[in-house]
């Protein structure tokens, strides 16, 4: 039996144009209701912005976390995390993300805090 865990970045992990991979795939649903949820243009964040405004704390972490929660989705859809999730954890700001893939948090509780 295969066990996995899954480990989320923090803030320092963002790049500019980061969510362009993703903008036509079908988790990108989650950056849209996460941007309705935190009131911010997430998907601006994580296609249109520059380094130095992602350097800004204010939008590293929405974009940061919008991304994980894209690519965690993804794996699911995609049967990766068919197997029992032994283990979640997130550096600094990734932590939110672990509680959303553990189920502690809904991502619209999560993209507001």
């Amino acid at each position: 039996m295969s066990l996995l865990a899954l480990v989320f970045p923090g803030q320092g992990s963002q790049r500019a144009g980061m969510g362009a991979p993703w903008r036509d795939h079908p988790s990108w649903w989650v950056v849209d209701r996460l941007g309705a949820a935190s009131g911010r243009d997430v998907a601006g964040l994580l296609l249109d912005a520059d380094a130095e405004t992602l350097r800004q704390t204010r939008n590293a972490q929405p974009a940061t976390f919008a991304l994980s929660l894209v690519i965690l989705d993804a794996a699911r859809q995609a049967g990766l995390l068919d197997a029992p999730v032994a283990a979640v954890a997130g550096h600094s700001l990734g932590e939110y993300s672990a509680l959303v893939a553990a189920g502690a948090l809904e991502h619209d509780e999560a993209g507001r805090l």
